[in-house]
């Protein structure tokens, strides 16, 4: 009889970790404890200067100040963990393009200076940040150093030591409750990262009655709520249908697997076709994941996961082995024809059946399922051509100045999150509409589009 192993009790582990009773006892401790401590309404925010998803979020807040009855304290952070942010150029040039689709989604003031601040300007507005914490306006306070900051150029001062204390102090608090980065604000137990993460925290609210009037009306869900919602079937002869939707993406990554389900919705909505281009885990391409940042998004996944209605948390990890194997079947899958089948069958069994995909019985249900035969798929198990075309998937998602998965390429625009999926609904929509050929450029950058929603 063989001996259980740490891998057969993992997912297990994953399933409590993520279920129902396990958040709600959560829930009833962290508001019991808020109640000891007079904090109940309270949300901490933490933002860094050197991060322009600051601006969106904080004119955000300022908005749900007034909605509902909720006191956001702030906390101005400054380190960006080289192990956080394993590509940080990249990330700084992909954050201020990201913040100002963002931005224009709801109208707000985007980050949208041509070059990123000097280091004498973030030290002035960190200064001005930290002395605005105790300001009973420390929201408004903020967002005034935001748009200054990310719009106009001002005059620098360095730090004093008493300064650096109170910046190490906010970031010992922002590990110690179990973060790693700014823009995110904690509310009972919980993480809501940016704009992004905000309808999260408005039903938080909601269910405690915090909001002022009886409207219960989400403000923060355009990211999401109305995908595909305009979308028709097109011909196959149109010239959007000619384009396809490529989707990079990790089978490790539970954020990819919410990813690939949301573009295969989206794409049949269009009828367009879908090309999948996995690539290697970030562990598996020698960068690191900290348990901070995995154990968030863990947990983030299973929230997004109940929102979209797709099952998530009996995982079955398939790093090592168990991706290897998933991709030396891919291109037997794509010769069948079934390539989306089969990785859909793949990316559910490990995200949410718990099956371990490592073992011949676990990957013998996943080929079957998706219409492959097992007996003619197992003999490409040690295939080992797959490491090339991984490689070259890697490299296309660097040439779109992306790094991270899930990523989509729709033409010329491209995007990161499974977050980010209405830019590309924006780009086939306006295919469709041109008729063009050609190219498409972002539509949510668009100088007109901006300035008509700003005017809203």
């Amino acid at each position: 009889m063989r001996h259980l192993e740490k891998a057969d009790l993992m997912p297990w582990f994953a399933r409590a970790l993520s279920s129902a009773p396990r958040y709600s006892l959560q829930a009833a401790i962290q508001g019991a404890r808020a109640r000891i401590r007079g904090d109940l309404g309270l949300a901490r925010v933490f933002i860094n200067p050197r991060d322009p998803f600051g601006l969106p979020l904080l004119q955000a807040l300022v908005q749900l100040e007034e909605r509902y009855r909720v006191r956001f304290q702030l906390h101005t952070v400054w380190r960006l963990d080289d192990d956080m942010f394993p590509e940080p150029a990249l990330w700084q040039a992909w954050a201020q393009q990201d913040a100002t689709r963002l931005s224009s989604l709801y109208g707000f003031t985007p980050p949208d200076r041509p070059d990123p601040p000097a280091q004498a300007e973030l030290e002035t507005a960190t200064s001005r940040l930290l002395a605005a914490e105790a300001d009973p306006r420390a929201l408004s306070e903020a967002l005034e150093v935001f748009r200054e900051l990310w719009a106009f150029k001002t005059s620098g001062s360095t730090n004093g030591s008493s300064e650096a204390a109170r910046l190490a102090e906010n970031e010992a608090m922002l590990r110690r409750l179990g973060h790693y980065q700014g823009s995110m604000v904690w509310y009972l137990g919980q993480w809501f990262w940016g704009m992004d993460r905000l309808d999260h925290l408005e039903q938080c609210l909601i269910r405690q009655r915090r909001n002022h009037d009886a409207a219960d009306q989400i403000l923060f869900n355009r990211t999401w709520a109305e995908l595909g919602r305009e979308a028709h079937p097109v011909a196959a002869d149109h010239p959007a249908a000619q384009v396809p939707l490529e989707v990079f993406f990790s089978i490790r990554s539970p954020y990819s697997y919410l990813g690939l389900e949301r573009a295969v919705q989206l794409a049949s909505a269009w009828r367009i076709p879908l090309r999948l281009r996995p690539v290697l885990p970030m562990l598996m391409r020698g960068q690191s994941v900290p348990d901070a940042k995995k154990w968030y998004i863990f947990h983030d996944t299973k929230r997004e996961a109940n929102k979209l209605g797709i099952p998530y948390g009996f995982v079955a990890d398939p790093l090592g082995p168990g991706v290897e194997r998933c991709y030396a079947l891919f291109d037997y899958a794509r010769l069948q024809g079934r390539e989306i089948d089969y990785m859909r069958s793949y990316a559910r069994a490990v995200n949410a059946e718990g099956i371990r995909s490592e073992t011949d019985a676990g990957l013998r249900q996943i080929v079957e399922r998706a219409g492959l035969d097992w007996q003619k798929a197992r003999k490409h198990l040690n295939d080992e051509s797959w490491r090339d075309w991984a490689e070259d998937n890697r490299l296309a998602m660097y040439e779109c100045g992306l790094w991270g998965v899930p990523s989509f390429r729709y033409g010329a625009v491209s995007c990161w999150g499974q977050d980010r999926l209405w830019i590309i609904d924006g780009a086939i929509k306006k295919r469709v509409k041109t008729g063009s050929t050609q190219g498409v450029s972002d539509p949510t950058v668009n100088a007109e589009v901006t300035q008509s929603q700003r005017s809203n």
